[in-house]
């Protein structure tokens, strides 16, 4: 008997829970570098909310999906801005 998997046993590789998993696009998101762009968000079905200074940026998942490397990422469209009150 040996330790070795059968083919069938080998499970596909998954994103590590930090890893990557969306993408904003649009709004303020296009100011941003291709690193502030990317990112992991734990429940990839909800809305995003990104601290900007002063504000915050809102983006909405989509059923969009962009190749990123080995991983699919999720698009978020940017939705509106709202303001910090003083």
């Amino acid at each position: 008997m040996t330790n070795e998997l059968a083919t069938e046993d080998v499970l596909p590789r998954q994103p590590a829970p930090t890893e990557a998993n969306i993408i904003l696009r649009g709004g303020p998101a296009e100011d941003l570098p291709d690193n502030e762009r990317v990112r992991y968000v734990p429940d990839p079905g909800s809305m995003f909310k990104l601290p900007r200074g002063n504000h915050y940026a809102h983006f909405a998942p989509t059923t969009e999906t962009v190749a990123h490397g080995e991983h699919a990422l999720r698009v978020f469209r940017w939705t509106r801005t709202t303001y910090v009150a003083e």
